[in-house]
């Protein structure tokens, strides 16, 4: 939201150096772009293991989506590199934000402001995708160990029924 308002209040035009504010503009509308199509993709990945959940019988339509259990695979091989290339783009936009207010070419607030607010984002948004991965994957194998433990205890006691 900061940046947006902060968008609005940048006067563009009229000035000497419009072209250079302009190519900063269209980069950050470009990584805007690119924010929106993974936020689709995000979308369209919790839907898919919501309503496998659903057809599982283990959630409800309201209900939201965490751990392993019910994934789709594909999609996240698909979603993690675009993930990590916004990440990068939306620091590389804030750097280059920060060089021209540094060089002295544009130094107005709007440019150090959002220069600083996407790479801090960046860094954020990288950390936590990494700390998300990391949960997830031991997730996984603490299920993974937790059945194949059950599987031998299952194989080792004898039934009942024979």
């Amino acid at each position: 939201m900061a940046m947006a308002l902060i968008s609005l209040t940048w006067e563009i035009e009229k000035q000497p150096d419009c072209a250079l504010k302009q190519k900063g503009v269209h980069l950050f509308l470009r990584w805007a772009i690119m924010q929106g199509v993974a936020m689709l993709l995000q979308n369209r990945y919790q839907r898919q293991r919501l309503y496998t959940r659903i057809a599982l019988g283990k959630a409800r339509r309201m209900d939201v989506v965490w751990g392993e259990t019910a994934g789709v695979k594909g999609q996240v091989w698909l979603l993690l590199p675009i993930l990590f290339v916004l990440q990068a783009f939306e620091a590389y936009v804030g750097m280059l934000l920060l060089q021209t207010a540094m060089v002295g070419v544009v130094s107005e607030w709007q440019v150090v402001t959002c220069g600083i607010l996407l790479i801090i984002m960046a860094v954020g948004n990288f950390v936590n995708t990494v700390q998300t991965l990391v949960q997830k994957s031991q997730f996984k194998a603490k299920m993974k160990k937790g059945k194949s433990k059950n599987d031998l205890t299952q194989a080792s006691s004898p039934r009942k029924d024979q």
